[in-house]
């Protein structure tokens, strides 16, 4: 009786702090627009077959070379299974070459500034994208893809 309710007692415990939850895996890679690396391209994962959940929804950023970590709300990675990839990158009106820009300006803190999206459809649609990606059970998943400019 009292070995009963010991496993009871640990089996609860170990399910409390996480019984259920899938892996994070790792998604690193590299991300251009026309062959330009664009920095602060937001990169955004949704499961296909999977309901949206803290382990299956990701985002990442680009840095100024186009590498990119992916993330969910869970943690570094996201779980295993089968996404649509949409993109997003923000630029100030007019300018679709990032080379133009001010280094030093902080473009995206002027409340004055007007924006375009200078990716293209159906790109930029998290319903219409063709990209997709499956993640894999290993430690690193690498997405390495050119978005065709307008």
């Amino acid at each position: 009786m009292n070995k009963t309710l010991l496993l009871i007692g640990l089996l609860t415990a170990a399910c409390s702090t996480g019984c259920g939850d899938p892996q994070l895996h790792q998604v690193t890679g590299k991300v251009t627009l026309g062959g330009v690396p664009h920095e602060r391209l937001l990169v955004y994962m949704r499961p296909i077959d999977e309901k949206v959940d803290k382990f299956r929804m990701g985002v990442g950023e680009t840095d100024a070379a186009g590498v990119l970590t992916l993330r969910s709300s869970a943690g570094d990675g996201l779980a295993a299974g089968h996404y649509r990839v949409s993109f997003s990158c923000m630029v100030p009106k007019g300018v679709g070459n990032q080379e133009a820009l001010d280094p030093n300006e902080k473009h995206d803190d002027n409340p004055k500034l007007i924006t375009e999206e200078i990716v293209p459809d159906p790109y930029s649609s998290d319903a219409e994208s063709p990209v997709e990606f499956e993640i894999g059970r290993s430690d690193v998943n690498e997405f390495v893809f050119d978005i065709p400019a307008k």
